[in-house]
């Protein structure tokens, strides 16, 4: 009993120092936001039969949302939010709450042989977050005001060539998908989300970025570096996910912002803990 007190007492006086040194900044707890997305890279095989397509322009990256190829009748596509030209954004978003900031379709059809396919695609996506009401005008959604946060990251695709067995613990024939990790950005393999902390004042929140896919299919994981070698530029332990062949494949990515534990909280933390010792001495006497 007495070593546990000696504990807790311990952990309360070293955090007191930190508690008392925070400015009383007011904590955000509701958030706006714009979420930009583009295929900014693609490569189709040639020669071959079909003429692959891109369109529905994106403003921010100049560049399209939707990629379809084939041989006109049977298409494979990737489309990303087409129906607002790859711009969501989105207002008072609760502190904790999940929003939809973007929807990823790989309609992963079976095409003839001989066509003209996508080789490679560069998805990449700006997310920006603003205070509540602090949202720049519409006609700014395309080059707006500095944000508080924000996270740009790339997504490389790879078209894999349709063929029978297992690789890497999937379908060969399975297409793939790889995140690149920028700095500051931290995968949570437990959870399978994507994190990234920023700081206003002495506060600190987190933004979290979650794929969620629908049946059949799996969110982000680590994958197996049989399958991360097939993509080029990608290495062993790359982050990411395969979608199955012959079928409509799609992928909502949900964000949640949250505020991390404040010097504040800690505070109330050590005066709960200084009561539980007065209480344990009281017990005792």
């Amino acid at each position: 009993m007495n070593t546990l007190k000696k504990f807790i007492t311990t952990l309360t006086l070293s955090t007191l120092g930190f508690a008392f040194s925070a400015t009383a900044t007011p904590i955000i707890t509701e958030w706006d936001f714009i979420v930009n997305s583009a295929f900014t890279g693609a490569t189709f095989t040639t020669p071959g039969t079909g003429t692959p397509t891109t369109s529905l322009t994106n403003l921010l990256f100049t560049a399209p949302t939707n990629l379809a190829w084939g041989d006109q009748v049977e298409q494979s596509s990737l489309d990303i939010s087409s129906g607002s030209l790859g711009l969501v954004f989105g207002e008072d978003l609760a502190s904790g709450d999940a929003v939809q900031t973007s929807l990823l379709v790989h309609d992963n059809v079976i095409i003839p042989g001989g066509s003209s396919v996508l080789a490679t695609a560069i998805l990449s996506t700006v997310l920006q977050i603003f205070p509540a009401n602090t949202l720049p005008n519409i006609g700014d959604y395309d080059d707006p005001a500095e944000p508080l946060d924000a996270l740009a990251f790339n997504i490389l695709f790879f078209e894999t060539p349709n063929g029978p067995g297992q690789c890497g613990g999937v379908p060969c024939e399975n297409d793939i998908f790889i995140i690149t990790m920028p700095e500051g950005l931290v995968f949570d393999e437990g959870e399978g989300t994507l994190n990234q902390l920023f700081s206003i004042g002495h506060h600190t929140y987190n933004t979290e970025l979650k794929l969620v896919a629908t049946d059949p299919g799996t969110g982000l994981a680590v994958l197996d570096d049989f399958i991360c070698n097939r993509v080029p530029g990608a290495g062993n332990g790359c982050i990411g996910l395969t979608t199955f062949e012959g079928q409509p494949n799609e992928f909502r990515v949900m964000m949640t912002i949250t505020s991390v534990p404040e010097p504040s909280t800690i505070l109330l933390l050590s005066l709960a803990m200084f009561g539980i010792v007065g209480s344990m001495r009281n017990k005792q006497s």
